[in-house]
């Protein structure tokens, strides 16, 4: 037979029923922060990589030194008539199509770097393909190859012209 020890660190469920708990109003105190509530400076701020919105992309890597306009200029004037924005970008895949059909049908120009997609020959034909019969044959716009893995793709009313090197007011090459 067992025998019956009482034991002091344990209680029966029924003595948790029959008492009766009057709710108590719990203070806690506010975290201690480091923060003074009278300051009325604004608090310095990090940018975390992490923060960023998924909508904003890195510019393409090049060799040249390009200024970031949006950031030294968020406000610029850009007119609604007689003017137009020059984007560029990085065409990785087909994906990145529409972007660029979208960029010329609003009458914008873009600088479209290729070099990726060179290698993937029916990939690259199929881009090339669509790129024309949207923008030369419906559009009435231009493609104009600016090195072995660059395209200026420019709207309807733009037109490319070979460079000033063959005008007469260029300079020369010593000059």
């Amino acid at each position: 037979m067992r025998k019956q020890v009482e034991d002091d660190n344990q209680s029966s469920l029924d003595s948790f029923i029959t008492e009766s708990i009057e709710p108590a109003e719990i203070l806690i105190p506010p975290p201690v922060t480091g923060i003074d509530p009278t300051n009325k400076e604004p608090l310095r701020r990090i940018e975390m990589p992490s923060e960023r919105t998924p909508g904003h992309a890195h510019p393409p890597p090049a060799d040249v030194l390009y200024h970031d306009l949006e950031r030294l200029y968020p406000a610029a004037p850009i007119p609604e008539e007689g003017g137009f924005v020059l984007h560029r970008g990085m065409l990785q895949d087909l994906t990145g199509l529409p972007q660029l059909l979208d960029w010329v049908s609003d009458g914008d120009v873009a600088i479209v770097e290729m070099g990726r997609m060179m290698q993937r020959e029916v990939e690259f034909e199929t881009a090339l393909n669509q790129l024309h019969i949207f923008i030369e044959n419906d559009l009435k716009g231009q493609i104009v190859q600016l090195t072995a893995s660059r395209l200026l793709l420019l709207p309807p009313g733009c037109r490319g012209i070979r460079g000033v090197d063959d005008e007469a007011f260029a300079a020369g090459p010593l000059e």
